[in-house]
């Protein structure tokens, strides 16, 4: 497209240029352009490709994926963190998308493939508890495994991409897994490396591949670029194995990621100055004034003007006169902003509401039909991004490091993740579905409690654990209807009197 206009400026150039020595031969090849140009527009089949005056503003390119984002993905993840300073929309939604798709953390688990007695199993727990789940794991000494999930998972919404870098740690440094893991924005990839390496290895804006694709180091910078020190930091190759580098592809060949905000992000940024504008608007407004005219001279009338109070009665002559300011009204400016904040919470993947906290005009249906549309985005979120890209190399850490300073095979135990639970929109009702779903052998138990983020095995273990203390208590519960029936003697399976009974 930047091309094209190129071309029209140099062809108008070039027809001024003309004009005053020969007029008609210009107005020839105006004319001749102008229907030049007609007859582009009609040899197009589809309004969309943007040949016609309609469509003279698409941004027309063939550029690949790195490419397309090569000049302002860096400027946009920028912008993207004044948004986060300074726009309460861009804070709302980045909490929003966090807590949605990480929680308090995507849990841990383990499925032991060795003999169930096995002691290892209760080590490797112990070894998750004590270090995945403390500030252990984060170099900073700040977060657990859980938090700099979410911390991720923020940054990618904000930045469009997140590193994760291993560090080794000396046995003597006290750690249960001779690691941490340190949270790291992307700009201490150096970007200047990039092109060919030689030897069939090339690097792009600092990520290296060897010649057949695959990610084998990253060039990082040992401080931020931007920290108090300046200068240009020193770099780093560190190998791919130590780093994790997240973000959400939306295109095939992308490398890097670009802010979750990009597609809206002059509309909040307008929308703000907008309501800005309306509450200073209201702010001047609020400041009551009124306007007297006198023949006297001003000097005069200093004295006799009084304050002006609720039920006070204002006597003024013959020759003056008083006039009061009228505030503005703000006639459209609610319609307006909803149906904005709707364009924008649909550019984000949530609800009106979820961005607003307005729910004055929701009901079960349209919250259930909010969700519906809206769970899919989180699904995808925790697994295609956060479990595939960040948490299974997380095991994968975790497995190297237990089988170092424990001695535990990787291939007698798996690590699977369970995202945080959804909350329900009504109990009564959704819960109700559940029971149905699995009665009829739709869904299983452990499938259902899967979907609502919780361990199957771990729910089990506690339930087999209560009810063995309650028979050893001699206590029984409705909730359990085998021990409600031993308990009453009865070994035939009267379902008529479970259900008098209000048993299940």
């Amino acid at each position: 497209m930047a091309k094209r206009s190129n071309k029209r400026t140099l062809g108008q150039a070039l027809t001024d240029v003309i004009a005053p020595l020969a007029p008609s031969l210009a107005l020839g090849r105006e004319v001749a352009m102008t229907q030049r140009a007609v007859l582009r527009q009609r040899a197009a089949h589809y309004q969309g490709a943007g040949r016609t005056a309609r469509g003279s503003d698409f941004r027309i390119n063939r550029t690949d994926a790195i490419e397309a984002a090569r000049a302002d993905s860096a400027r946009l993840s920028w912008i993207g963190r004044d948004m986060l300073r300074n726009n309460p929309r861009a804070v709302k939604i980045r909490r929003q998308l966090v807590g949605n798709v990480v929680g308090a953390g995507i849990q841990p688990t383990v499925a032991w493939k060795g003999k169930a007695e096995d002691p290892r199993k209760a080590q490797l727990e112990e070894i998750i508890r004590r270090h995945c789940l403390t500030t252990d794991w984060d170099t900073d000494g700040m977060r657990s495994m859980l938090g700099q999930q979410g911390l991720g998972f923020g940054t990618i919404v904000g930045d469009g991409e997140v590193l994760f870098r291993r560090r080794w740690r000396r046995t003597g440094d006290g750690f249960v897994l001779p690691f941490q893991v340190q949270v790291m924005e992307a700009d201490f990839l150096n970007r200047d490396i990039d092109g060919d390496l030689g030897g069939g290895r090339y690097a792009v804006q600092g990520i290296e591949f060897d010649r057949i694709g695959r990610r084998v180091a990253y060039h990082l910078y040992s401080e931020h670029p931007g920290g108090w020190r300046g200068g240009i930091p020193k770099t780093t190759r560190v190998t791919a194995e130590n780093v994790i580098h997240a973000f959400e592809a939306t295109r095939p060949g992308q490398q890097r990621g670009v802010t979750w905000f990009a597609p809206v992000i002059t509309l909040l940024h307008e929308l703000q100055k907008y309501q800005d504008g309306q509450v200073k608007r209201q702010e001047i407004a609020a400041l009551f004034a009124g306007i007297m005219t006198s023949a006297k001279p001003a000097e005069e009338l200093d004295g006799e003007i009084g304050t002006l109070e609720a039920g006070t009665i204002l006597q003024i002559g013959e020759d003056e006169g008083m006039e009061f300011t009228e505030p503005p009204s703000v006639e459209g400016y609610e319609p307006f902003m909803r149906i904005t904040d709707r364009t924008i919470a649909a550019g984000m993947g949530i609800t009106y509401e979820a961005l607003t906290g307005d729910y004055s005009n929701v009901n079960y249906t349209s919250g259930r039909m909010g969700r519906m549309d809206v769970d899919p985005n989180v699904r995808d979120w925790q697994q295609n991004l956060m479990i595939a890209q960040v948490c299974a190399r997380f095991a994968g850490w975790i497995a190297e490091g237990a089988a170092l300073a424990a001695d535990i095979p990787a291939n007698l135990y798996e690590i699977g993740w369970t995202p945080p639970v959804r909350p329900v929109i009504d109990p009564t009702k959704d819960y109700k579905a559940g029971e149905t779903a699995t009665r009829s052998g739709q869904k299983s138990r452990r499938q259902l409690v899967r979907e609502q983020g919780g361990d199957p095995a771990k729910i089990e273990a506690e339930i087999a654990e209560e009810r063995a203390w309650a028979r050893s208590a001699g206590l029984v519960f409705t909730s359990d209807a085998g021990a409600s029936a031993t308990s009453a003697g009865d070994t035939g399976g009267d379902s008529k009197k479970d259900e008098d009974n209000g048993q299940d």
